[in-house]
């Protein structure tokens, strides 16, 4: 999403975005939810380092005090828009089938590195380790509540017979999130979806397979 793509709609996690009314002042979720596309937006222009509260506040066409009243900095506000932006734990994919389960939250995962999102997110960890709260914060308010939904839904898949009983190795639900990173990080180019497909079906599913 580029500074100019904000005049027209646009999409942060999944959700639409409304184009901007010209002269008009935002209140409440709708406020909320530019400051958030603005966030992006200057991510994936200038980078965490050159982000300021000034930027957002005139790309989401509202007064710095606005941002102010709900952050009180920019690591905070960053955080937020990360949250808000991915896909929630409580959207794991539950279609009653392990492996189905599996491909389909690879792709929600996938949609959002493929989209402008994961543009920002990109330059976001190009910088990151050069703020180490910011690292806790990410960590701790971002990737740690999400960690859990390859394994929730592998745990499933044990409930209903489709999933070996005894335990897994941790390794194997992070395996999946873990080359689908590393593809995207490695590879200009959209994550593909017959990649999915195949760490799925060629990786996973022999290793947890009755």
């Amino acid at each position: 999403m580029s500074g100019a793509g904000l005049a027209a709609d646009a999409t942060v996690g999944g959700r639409s975005q409304p184009r901007k009314p010209t002269g008009s002042r935002r209140r409440g979720k709708d406020l909320e939810r530019a400051i958030y596309a603005a966030v992006i937006s200057q991510l994936e222009d200038v980078g965490y380092a050159r982000l300021t509260m000034d930027r957002v506040a005139a790309d989401a066409r509202t007064g710095k005090a606005a941002l102010y009243r709900r952050w009180p900095s920019k690591a905070e506000l960053v955080v937020d828009t990360l949250d808000y932006a991915l896909p929630a734990p409580e959207d794991a994919p539950d279609t009653g089938n392990v492996r189905d389960d599996l491909v389909e939250h690879m792709r929600q995962k996938a949609e959002v590195l493929n989209s402008s999102v994961g543009r920002a997110v990109q330059s976001l960890l190009a910088e990151i380790d050069r703020d180490r709260p910011l690292v806790r914060l990410v960590q701790e308010r971002v990737f740690q509540p999400r960690e859990n939904v390859f394994q929730l839904i592998l745990d499933r898949g044990v409930q209903r017979g489709e999933v070996r009983s005894g335990p897994l190795s941790p390794l194997v639900a992070e395996l999946g999130p873990a080359m689908l990173v590393q593809r995207f990080l490695s590879d200009s180019a959209p994550v593909p979806d017959d990649y999915l497909v195949s760490v799925v079906d060629e990786l996973i599913m022999p290793i947890v397979r009755r």
